[in-house]
């Protein structure tokens, strides 16, 4: 592979199209050392080593993915003009048109490696996740006009596939005037695999579905994921009715938690092992008691 350094072990574990990506890498950052493949996917392929003797991560997108590399790059470009409030790796090099980032490979462990973690989460690790989002909804970089997520869309989508019938559709528009415009910085796939416990605090990595939301989506995504953790679920919602105003709190919240269900209803339907079907069970239960909450808060607001 030209100009690169790459280890027999490891040259022997890409595949062709690995081979490729990496050289991207290589081409980026010249002084990485690749020596490991970390993960593999459709999407991406992500190798660790080192960069002048700090461990580093090169994550390299697929040709048909590379939109999620650039608004993971253009989140970086965020946090070199205005420091983001909660622990980030540092960036070494990234190129938006071969799709790659060159990162810190932070030293620490994840939160939860799952998805929908089945074991306790800590208190403290609970805690420490809820202050990243408190946190990170404070802090307002200049992001431009592209970056706000455009709801009414999705609803519209959601009612063509027949998700939602016409009184499923009018609260759901009526929640969205509720709950106002986009204003709020959200990480936007915050799954504990996203959050690493180091010495320096919680942080997050995986930046690829940041925008600016409706507030309450990163606290959402987590009151559906963590629905096993003993007690998550209240600590989440006292953060949800700890906002307020309902406009920056509940309304936002349960039109979020609606989208998010929906999605991860839809892609429980391709899964057929005995844990995905009991956990798609929880999940229709989660849909129902949340258009019954978007009734009763729609009336409460009126």
């Amino acid at each position: 592979m030209k100009g690169s350094t790459v280890k027999a072990g490891l040259e022997e574990d890409l595949t062709a199209g690995d081979g490729e990506l990496l050289a991207l890498a290589l081409e980026v950052c010249p002084g990485f050392e690749p020596s490991e493949v970390v993960y593999r996917s459709r999407t991406s392929l992500v190798v660790g080593g080192s960069l002048d003797g700090t461990e580093a991560l090169a994550k390299v997108r697929t040709p048909d993915w590379r939109r999620q590399c650039l608004r993971e790059i253009e989140a970086y470009d965020l946090f070199d003009a205005a420091p983001p409030p909660v622990p980030v790796p540092r960036r070494f090099g990234s190129d938006k048109e071969r799709a790659v980032l060159v990162m810190e490979r932070l030293a620490g462990e994840v939160v939860a490696p799952d998805r929908f973690p089945a074991g306790p989460v800590s208190g403290e690790d609970l805690a420490g996740v809820l202050d990243a989002v408190e946190r990170l909804r404070h802090w307002h970089p200049g992001t431009s006009r592209e970056w706000r997520v455009d709801y009414r869309p999705m609803l519209e989508g959601m009612y063509a596939q027949g998700v939602f019938d016409e009184t499923d559709r009018t609260a759901m528009l009526a929640l969205l005037e509720l709950s106002g415009q986009p204003r709020e910085f959200g990480h936007g796939d915050l799954v504990l695999a996203n959050v690493v416990r180091t010495g320096g605090g919680h942080a997050l990595i995986d930046w690829a579905s940041s925008a600016v939301y409706l507030p309450c989506l990163d606290l959402a995504q987590l009151w559906m994921l963590l629905g096993e953790v003993p007690g998550a679920r209240e600590r989440i919602e006292a953060e949800v009715a700890g906002r307020g105003d309902v406009r920056d709190g509940l309304a936002p919240f349960l039109l979020n938690l609606t989208l998010l269900l929906y999605r991860e209803r839809r892609a429980h339907q391709r899964f057929t092992d005995d844990a995905s079907r009991e956990r798609a069970v929880r999940l229709d239960a989660a849909w129902e008691l949340t258009r019954e909450r978007v009734g009763h808060c729609l009336a409460t607001a009126a």
